[in-house]
């Protein structure tokens, strides 16, 4: 019955009316052109977005402008299958740079702040009659937990893995695991509080 009324009172506001088809043309739009993707999503003017297809959005999820998504499928000879996921509510701020090859999976309820960066790849150097870019990459998984809060300027490297409701510094650079609710600063970034649930309170480590 709620939902009914909810109805009739949208189809007798025909601005709402508007809003709601114009969602929903948008909805559809982003279903035909990426993995998955939910519900009032939005993306904003990017500088590059390739292999759209190998991107799943969740609900709500907001990718404002002038960010790179890379996801390499091929690189020096040799082909990958990147997978990019990015849950509900979360969102990634202006100049963001995104590279996978491999998987990196950000959480629900993440906010990834101007001018980070996060790669799951690595450039080896080590054949030093080969320039870097030619050489045969290698990757690994990133994971960023939900309700984390990544702020500007961070690097999360290749085979990080941030944990729940975690704050990364500004100007970090992140190369190791971050526990569940814990603050990191610093390059490389390293714990400086933790909460803890027995006092209910953060603590410095």
């Amino acid at each position: 019955m709620p939902e009914l009324k909810k109805t009739i009172k949208l189809l007798k506001n025909p601005f709402l009316v508007f809003v709601f088809i114009y969602k929903y043309l948008i909805y559809f739009k982003l279903k035909l052109q990426f993995k998955n993707v939910g519900f009032g999503t939005r993306i904003q003017r990017q500088i590059l977005l390739t292999n759209k297809k190998r991107i799943s959005l969740g609900k709500q999820v907001l990718l404002m402008p002038n960010s790179r998504y890379e996801l390499i499928t091929e690189y020096s000879g040799e082909s990958f299958s990147p997978n990019l996921e990015i849950g509900n509510y979360s969102q990634i701020h202006q100049n963001c740079h995104i590279t996978c090859a491999q998987n990196i999976k950000i959480g629900n309820n993440v906010v990834i702040v101007s001018n980070v960066t996060i790669t799951d790849i690595i450039h080896p150097y080590d054949n030093i009659d080969l320039p870097i870019n030619k050489s045969k990459i290698k990757t690994y998984p990133v994971l960023i937990g939900d309700q984390s809060y990544i702020y500007n300027n961070a690097v999360i490297l290749p085979g990080v893995t941030i944990g729940k409701h975690c704050i990364i510094g500004a100007n970090s650079l992140v190369n190791s695991e971050i526990p569940d609710y814990s603050v990191a600063v610093g390059n490389p970034a390293k714990v400086i509080k933790k909460y803890n649930f027995e006092t209910k309170g953060w603590e410095k480590v």
